[in-house]
C-alpha cells in the first residue's frame, strides 16, 4: 500500500460529499504494500481506509468490491466497501478509481501464535465455502499466464542456478494445470494475497489471540482454493528466516482449516504442487517489483531471495495435513 497519489485535505473534503460518512477530520498515508495509494482516513463518524487504484481498470473493479461485500453479508470478518450516496462501490479521485471501506479494529500481526493461526484457518476456510454463490468471475491475474509472461523480463537479473529453478517450475506448473486431477479442485473466488500484513488481530498477548478481519483483496481471483491455502500457509506458518514450516503453527491452521471446510485426496495429492505454485508466484512478482520498481513516495519492495528459498524447501520438506480422529486414538 505505497502511496503513488498524493491526496490534499481539499481532495478528501471534495470527495466526502458523495459518501454519508461525515465531515474530513483527519488523513494519514499508509507505507506497508506496493500497488495501491492508500490511506487511513478519520470523519466525524469514524476511521475507514480510502484506496486509490494505480493499476486495475474501472471495469475489473466490481469483482474485487462486490466479492468484499459478498463476504461480508456472509459473515466473513473482511473490509467491507462503503456505498456512495448514488449506491456506487467506488468513485474516482483525480481521474482514478478510489474507494473507501471499513477500517478494521485490532493491531498488525508479527509472530504468528497457534491460537491466530487455528482462526486464520477458521477464517479462510469460511471464506471459501462463503464464495461458492457468488457470481462473478474474474481470472487470477497474477496466475499462470501472467508467471510465463513475467519469467522473461526478470531473467536478465538471475544466475545459472536460479534461472534453472525457475523453468523447472515453470514446466512443472504448465504440465500439472493440464491434468484431470487439477482440473477436479474446488475453484472460487480467493484473496490469493493473504498474507498476515493484510490481516488484523485482537488479543495479541494473550490466549485468545484471534483475527479480527482481513482487507487488500485487489489481487484477488478466481483459482483453486487449494491454491488461496497454500499462498496463505506460505506466509502465516514459517521461520521468516529459512521460509520451513513451522510445524505446529502448520498443523494449528491446516486442521482448524479441514474442520470447517474439509480436504479430500485429491487435494492432498496436489498439496506440494500448490504450495510450490503459490512460492514460485510470490518468487516472481518480488523478483519484479525488486529490480523493475515504480516510483512511488514510501515503497519498499521485499527482498525476492525470500521465496527462492520457500521454494526450494517445498519441493522435499514434510508437509502438514489435517490428522483423522482415529491419528488421535
Amino acid at each position: 500500500m505505497a502511496v503513488f497519489t498524493q491526496l490534499t485535505e481539499s481532495d478528501v473534503t471534495n470527495l466526502l460529499r458523495e459518501f454519508s460518512l461525515g465531515s474530513f477530520v483527519s488523513l494519514t498515508p499508509i507505507a506497508s504494500g506496493i500497488e495501491n495509494t492508500n490511506y487511513f482516513l478519520t470523519t466525524e463518524c469514524g476511521k475507514w481506509v480510502l484506496t486509490v487504484f494505480e493499476r486495475l481498470k474501472p471495469e475489473e473493479l466490481p469483482f474485487y468490491l462486490e466479492l468484499c461485500e459478498h463476504l461480508a453479508k456472509k459473515g466473513c470478518r473482511v473490509a467491507r466497501p462503503q456505498k456512495t450516496r448514488t449506491g456506487k462501490l467506488f468513485t474516482y479521485i483525480h481521474g482514478k478509481p478510489v474507494s473507501i471501506a471499513d477500517c478494521i479494529p485490532g493491531q498488525e500481526i508479527t509472530t504468528v501464535t497457534e491460537s491466530q493461526a487455528r482462526s486464520m484457518g477458521r477464517l479462510l476456510a469460511q471464506m471459501h465455502l462463503a464464495v461458492r454463490d457468488f457470481p462473478l468471475f474474474q481470472k487470477n491475474l497474477r496466475g499462470l499466464d501472467w508467471w510465463i509472461q513475467t519469467a522473461p523480463q526478470v531473467r536478465p537479473f538471475l544466475n545459472k542456478t536460479q534461472c534453472a529453478l525457475l523453468d523447472e517450475e515453470l514446466t512443472h506448473q504448465t504440465a500439472l494445470v493440464k491434468t484431470d486431477a487439477f482440473k477436479a479442485l474446488t475453484v472460487g473466488a480467493c484473496h490469493c494475497d493473504l498474507f498476515k500484513n493484510n490481516a488484523l488481530s485482537e488479543g495479541i498477548g494473550t490466549d485468545n489471540a484471534h483475527v479480527s478481519g482481513v482487507f487488500d483483496f485487489y489481487f484477488a481471483g478466481c483459482s483453486p482454493t487449494l491454491f488461496d491455502l497454500a499462498v496463505t500457509m506460505n506466509d502465516w506458518c514459517i521461520d521468516p528466516q529459512t521460509g520451513r514450516f513451522i510445524p505446529h503453527l502448520a498443523q494449528c491452521f491446516i486442521q482448524e482449516y479441514n474442520a470447517v471446510n474439509p480436504l479430500g485426496e485429491n487435494e492432498k495429492a496436489l498439496w506440494r504442487d500448490c504450495l510450490r505454485a503459490a512460492a514460485l508466484r510470490f518468487w516472481l512478482s518480488r523478483l519484479f517489483d525488486f529490480y523493475l520498481p515504480r516510483k512511488a513516495a514510501l515503497l519498499k519492495p521485499h527482498d525476492p531471495t525470500h521465496f527462492e528459498r520457500v521454494l526450494i524447501d517445498r519441493k522435499t520438506c514434510a508437509l502438514p495435513w489435517p490428522k483423522n480422529r482415529s491419528d488421535h486414538l
